[in-house]
């Protein structure tokens, strides 16, 4: 088969792979083959969670434990198929050890805790690049819980540090301060920050220190409904938002009338109830926190299908733009999504952000406002000397890179802003150069992603990118794609400090985008 059929054919296999997946969200009934990746160290922590919790929850419980032992490989990593981790293994094994006794089990699990407590709390020290988060002595209790300490860390990794610090607290005041917290931070669907790993730790140091059933009940419920049939659960609920919001995009590019696109009304409607009253949106709505990240890719898929702006959410990111021009990821908020009223500081200023929120405030035209121009200016400052651009949610330089140089394709030679225009076209010709340079022999850049993102931003240069650099990559892409239409893992996303996960939705949706650019770009030999 000749490489213009192997396209056509592998973009119609990842469509219908997507296309099953927004369906699925679109229904409320996302599957594990289209969700994000289980994840080892959140499946102990579930589990443990609920054997501690005790009766009414053996089943889950059990299929977790049973999930574990699958997947056991000399240990168990940060993700599935990693490298065994020593603090991973310990937690799984002290799981799988009390699984096999009764309630003397229980209270010897309990009384372990403490044991892993401080593999927990080390996320909260530095979570990711760009966060420096509570010293070593600041992440005690009672001292997390003073305003200037707290102020270190968003919202969303509060419960996580302050339930371990829970754990590990042998002082009755800090203790009774950290239960406290919790009881009060608990959301109404029994979960705390949507997040599987925070919310197993909250039910543990509750128990730990007297048990509080109600809580612990309600949250367990709420784990059992995270689980997958396959008894994983992942690390933080699902990226529905961004899924969407991407899917939008991406399908809406090459139709001539994305209304046409049979679920895409649909989608809009779904992105439109799911945002916050500020603008803002969640991971998923209707209880996750506020994430600039996702509020610009839901505004990307919105404008690309709707052709007009959405301005509740553009001033929302305009009005939250740091001071030095970034874009952070988590901002402060009062209020309970979706009532929530975004504010700042936003936490984690970061490279793919900013590119992200640009994107969403791009306007189809050269005039752009200031604060527009302070984005680019101060994204332009990040790269450094080899042509590349840092990221902060993605592991390597190329996520960043590649969509800043599709970004800077987007801002033309302008008199009015000709020192800006300079440094673009050098940044540019840097980038350009950094991704040229890091193709691999086999051409590819590294993962599916990094390859698609490559791909769709070395597109926009074809005037200076030879042409067989993007045939190698289009045919390193085809051969990672699976008989289902997916592609291969790589688990590089980053939830926190070494722990990765992989969206196979998101995966797909950018080799979709970059199989279609290529096919644009070649359209004349494709069909003739």
């Amino acid at each position: 088969m000749d490489l213009k059929n192997e396209v056509q054919e592998g973009l119609n296999n990842a469509r219908h792979f997507v296309v099953d997946g927004v369906e699925q969200i679109l229904s409320g009934n996302l599957d594990e083959t289209h969700g994000v990746s289980p994840s080892p160290g959140a499946t102990a922590l579930a589990a443990l969670a609920l054997l501690a919790v005790g009766r009414g929850f053996e089943t889950a419980q059990q299929r977790g434990i049973q999930w574990l032992r699958q997947n056991r490989q000399g240990g168990w990593g940060k993700f599935p198929g990693d490298k065994p981790d020593e603090e991973i293994t310990q937690i799984v094994e002290t799981v799988l050890q009390g699984s096999q006794g009764g309630w003397m089990a229980r209270i010897i699990i309990l009384s372990q805790a403490r044991q892993f407590s401080q593999m927990i709390l080390s996320l909260g020290q530095r979570v990711v690049p760009g966060l420096e988060g509570p010293t070593p002595e600041e992440i005690l209790l009672p001292t997390i819980l003073e305003d200037r300490i707290l102020a270190k860390l968003p919202l969303y990794g509060r419960p996580v540090v302050v339930a371990a610090s829970l754990l590990a607290s042998n002082s009755q005041e800090g203790s009774q301060k950290g239960i406290q917290y919790l009881l009060k931070t608990q959301m109404s669907d029994g979960s705390w920050a949507e997040d599987i790993i925070a919310t197993s730790l909250s039910i543990l140091a509750l128990m730990n220190k007297g048990g509080y059933a109600e809580q612990t009940q309600r949250a367990g419920r709420w784990l059992v409904q995270k689980q997958y049939p396959g008894g994983g659960w992942p690390a933080f609920d699902q990226l529905k938002i961004w899924a969407i919001g991407w899917a939008a995009s991406v399908f809406g590019e090459t139709a001539q009338r994305p209304a046409d696109i049979p679920w895409i009304g649909q989608a809009v409607d779904w992105l439109k109830r799911g945002q916050n009253v500020d603008g803002s949106y969640g991971s998923t709505p209707p209880y996750t926190h506020p994430d600039l990240d996702d509020t610009a890719v839901a505004l990307i898929g919105l404008h690309q299908v709707l052709g007009e702006q959405n301005q509740l959410g553009v001033s929302l990111l305009k009005r939250l733009q740091n001071t030095d021009g970034s874009w952070g990821t988590f901002p402060s908020f009062q209020g309970t999504p979706p009532q929530v009223s975004s504010e700042l500081p936003v936490y984690i200023p970061s490279v793919d952000v900013s590119i992200h929120v640009l994107e969403a405030l791009w306007w189809r035209t050269r005039t752009q406002d200031e604060k527009i121009w302070r984005g680019i200016n101060w994204i332009l400052a990040q790269q450094d000397d080899q042509g590349a651009f840092p990221a902060s949610w993605f592991e390597g330089p190329v996520y960043s890179t590649a969509q800043a140089l599709e970004l800077l394709s987007k801002w033309k030679f302008s008199w009015e802003r000709w020192n800006t225009a300079r440094h673009i076209l050098g940044a540019r010709k840097k980038a350009q150069e950094f991704l040229i340079k890091a193709q691999s022999s086999d051409g590819g850049w590294g993962s599916v992603v990094e390859t698609s993102l490559s791909l769709s931003g070395l597109w926009r240069y074809t005037r200076i990118v030879p042409r067989g650099v993007l045939e190698k990559g289009i045919r390193n892409l085809l051969a990672a794609q699976n008989s289902n239409g997916s592609f291969e893992p790589s688990y590089r996303g980053v939830y926190a400090k070494g722990w990765n996960y992989e969206e196979p939705l998101t995966t797909t949706l950018t080799a979709i985008r970059a199989l279609q650019r290529y096919q644009r770009l070649y359209k004349a030999s494709f069909f003739r």
